[in-house]
Formats: C-alpha cells, structure tokens, sequence
C-alpha cells in the first residue's frame, strides 16, 4: 500500500509513443513491422489501466505524482541523446518528420486518461534517464519536510529496458528506493521487458510488485 515517503513516477507515456498515427509509431513500424505491437497490447490491456488506479490512490493519499517526457527543445533534436538525434534525422529522411516532439507538441503530452493535474510535477528530459535533465534530482531534494519526504520511487511508464530501466538505477544510485509495477510497465517484446525487470533486481532492491499487490500489501514501517 501506499506509505509515507512514496511517489508515483510515470515514464514517458506519452502520445508519441501511444498513438498509432504518430510519426514515432509509424516509422518504427515502416522500420521493423510489428515493432510496436507489444507495447500497443500492453498499453490497452494493462498499463492504461493499473496506471489509472495507481493515479487515483495516489491522488486520494495525497502523494506525490511526478510526470517523465522524452522531448526536445531544439528543432533540429540537437538536445537529445546522440540515439534519439539519429533515429529523428533517419526518420526525417524517410518522410518521418516528427519521430521524436519538441515539447510544446501534442505528442510530448500524456494520453487524457492520465494526464498531471494542476500542481503535478512534469519534468522534460532529454536523455534515458530522468535524472538527466530537466530537475527530477532537485525536486526530489527540495521534498524534505517529514509530511512530503520522498524515500520510495514507485515507477510505471515505457520502456522498462531502457529509460525506465536507467532511470530506476540512477535512482537507486542517490539513495532512493525502488517498486517497479510490472503490468503497469511495458516494452518492446515480453522477453525484452522480463529481462530487465530481472536484472535491475539486484540493484534496485528486486521489488517487483503488481499494482494489485503493492496497493494491498501490508506497510513495510508502522
């Protein structure tokens, strides 16, 4: 269940990466066919829902929410990781213009169903992990108070071998610890997700849960 000290962080789920339509989708699919089916059926079957839920528990303890979005500032995505930059220009020449979204755009933002309230923290990175940039380390310091101290980070989002994956371990690296929601994280294939979700184990604790489980289970403090 939801302790004192915990926060809910979602991982780039995001439009770009949902939507059928958008350039993302449609050129890792014009790029490797059927590339995204497992995070689209992981999307509809599970991840939307359990993160729903953890949203309204979240919400009703009165718990930090803190938002991740993969996004560029500059548009030539001169910002982003040497990974992203190659992948937007491959897509670019091959009529993909918007792989990856500048910021202000439609596909940097969270689908209706999730999006932050008003006064939720939303942190734009460019990089796999949120600690990157954008202020995610900082604005978990500044939480110090007793009532609003963040010690647990309980993580959802895409893709869990990669930017959910860096940035659980970074986190783990600065102290926090780690619950990793399994049917409200998705990747590219189930072995890929499986994988990762194993191996971060010995370094962020192995709390892996369902957001059934961890809403259920018995405070680890009293």
């Amino acid at each position: 269940m939801i302790e004192n000290g915990d926060a809910l962080l979602l991982v780039d789920l995001q439009n770009y990466y949902l939507d059928p339509e958008s350039d993302f989708v449609r050129y890792s699919e014009s790029s490797y066919p059927g590339a995204m089916q497992y995070i689209s059926e992981r999307w509809r079957t599970s991840v939307e829902g359990r993160v729903t839920e953890l949203l309204r528990a979240f919400r009703a303890a009165a718990r930090p929410v803190i938002y991740l979005r993969l996004c560029g500032r500059d548009p030539e995505r001169l910002d982003l990781h040497p990974f992203f930059q190659d992948s937007f220009r491959d897509g670019r020449e091959h009529g993909f213009p918007a792989v990856y979204p500048l910021q202000d755009e439609a596909a940097a933002q969270n689908p209706p169903t999730i999006a932050p309230l008003e006064g939720e923290a939303v942190f734009n990175k460019t990089g796999f992990s949120g600690f990157h940039s954008g202020g995610l380390y900082e604005y978990l310091q500044a939480n110090q108070a007793e009532a609003d101290r963040i010690e647990r980070l309980v993580v959802v989002g895409l893709a869990t071998s990669q930017c959910v994956d860096t940035t659980t371990r970074d986190a783990s690296d600065r102290g926090y610890r780690i619950v990793l929601i399994e049917d409200a994280l998705a990747d590219y294939t189930e072995t890929a997700h499986m994988a990762a979700l194993f191996a971060s184990q010995a370094v962020c604790g192995g709390d892996i849960r369902s957001a059934a489980e961890y809403l259920d289970a018995v405070p680890e403090h009293g």
